[in-house]
């Protein structure tokens, strides 16, 4: 009885961890982007103080799922780089003056200290360090211990996962968006959280959601990101 009962206390008191993790994130990216008016300290904030120390504590949840892309797997991830990359490209030169206003996302970055020679390396870094990051602390650390791999999508797990993974996003989003679409904006990335947890639950492979993250979503933005500072 007495064990029963330490076991489920300590059951709560990781869980309540996990979902003060989940929340970390919102006054990490509020202090680099808000207050210290630095994208250098955001990314430190976020990912060295947010998403590494529980990546290295979560390790237990996510080392079984190490596991290399399968061939077909290899094959769905090169059909979406192909279609979703050039597409999202497309459908900023459609949109992107409705969506995005130039000059304005230019004055925000630059505020925070960025300059157009940071362009190569912030996508050599982020695109795979974001990836692997984001993917382990979500999916591999938070997901696994919400819910695990094996449930049905639309879990409890899954939701409150998709929901924090993109609610802090806004905070940046709304810096860069007009008025009016940085809802809209955080709406698809829930969309992108819930793709990411399927493929991860679907494939048992932490590595296929770090892979579509970093060179099909991550890519797209940054190559977006891109064409707005040519103007």
């Amino acid at each position: 009885m007495l064990s029963s009962l330490v076991t489920s206390l300590l059951a709560r008191r990781r869980l309540a961890v996990v979902i003060l993790l989940t929340l970390l994130p919102w006054p990490a990216v509020w202090l680099g982007m808000y207050h210290f008016d630095s994208l250098l300290w955001t990314f430190a904030l976020y990912h060295g103080v947010c998403l590494l120390p529980a990546i290295i504590w979560g390790y237990p949840l996510w080392r079984k799922a190490l596991r290399p892309p399968s061939p077909s797997q290899w094959a769905w991830l090169l059909g979406g780089f192909v279609v979703i990359v050039p597409l999202a490209l497309l459908v900023y030169q459609d949109i992107g003056k409705s969506l995005l206003d130039a000059p304005g996302v230019l004055s925000v970055v630059t505020r925070r200290g960025f300059r157009a020679a940071w362009l190569l390396p912030l996508i050599l870094y982020f695109v795979p360090v974001n990836a692997v990051l984001e993917e382990l602390f979500w999916r591999g650390t938070v997901l696994n211990e919400l819910r695990g791999t094996g449930e049905t999508l639309g879990t409890v797990g899954t939701v409150w996962t998709a929901l924090t993974f993109a609610g802090w996003h806004y905070l940046v989003v709304r810096l860069l968006v007009r008025p009016g679409w940085a809802e809209l904006t955080v709406l698809g990335i829930v969309g992108a959280g819930i793709f990411f947890d399927w493929l991860y639950r679907r494939t048992r492979s932490i590595i296929v959601p770090i892979l579509w993250h970093g060179l099909v979503f991550d890519l797209s933005l940054l190559l977006i990101f891109r064409a707005v500072l040519q103007g």
